[in-house]
């Protein structure tokens, strides 16, 4: 017996792999789509374009209009992530006693969605997004003339969270709508600048896949 172990051992093996391979190719002929997927389907192909108008009216009955762009990764069928940049601007913000005119804010973020029912064709979805401002921009008028007008830039941290409800109009092309609170200096003093309240958003999204 011992003298034929490494006979035994080498048809054992012979089987085993003659077995495996049998199994792989009927793996293949019985799924056909899940390999296929793998080919035609690499990670670039779950990519998508946003892009959004938001229209943001703060706490100080100012009005900010901007837009918006993101690449977002589809992780999954319910959450997607991503990064981005946006533009807001507003003719006049008044905030600490100062006409603060012409405020451009380009914050750079990252995105994140959540759509509990990505089967549905109209869905409810949140979204959140957070970054930082990389400058904010703006004239800064005394009403009283007393001191001179100057230039300011400053810059923060920029968060987004909210809620919404999306249309799938096909495959690759979903619009959307939704609603939240825009802080675009987050902080806690007081003494800074800083644009926040409610904000509505309608945009596209467009996937590559």
């Amino acid at each position: 017996m011992i003298k034929h172990l490494k006979t035994y051992l080498t048809i054992s093996l012979s089987l085993l792999f003659i077995f495996s391979s049998f199994n792989c190719s009927a793996a293949v002929i019985n799924s056909p789509s899940a390999d296929s997927t793998k080919i035609v389907s690499p990670w670039y192909k779950k990519l998508s374009i946003i892009a959004q108008y938001q229209y943001f009216k703060t706490c100080h009955h100012s009005r900010f209009d901007g837009g918006y762009v993101f690449v977002d990764y589809n992780a999954t069928a319910n959450f997607a992530m991503g990064l981005g940049v946006g533009y807001d601007y507003s003719t006049l913000h008044i905030d600490n006693g100062y006409n603060l005119r012409h405020v451009k804010v380009l914050p750079v973020l990252a995105d994140f969605r959540y759509v509990p029912f990505s089967n549905w064709i109209v869905c409810p979805f949140a979204v959140a997004d957070v970054g930082y401002s990389t400058f904010i921009k703006y004239e800064q008028e005394d009403p009283t003339h007393v001191e001179n007008t100057i230039n300011v830039t400053d810059r923060g941290l920029y968060t987004y969270g909210g809620g919404g409800v999306l249309v799938k109009l096909s495959h690759k092309v979903t619009v959307y709508t939704t609603a939240g609170f825009t802080g675009m200096h987050m902080s806690f003093s007081n003494l800074d600048v800083n644009p926040r309240g409610l904000s509505n958003q309608v945009g596209v999204k467009v996937n590559l896949q």
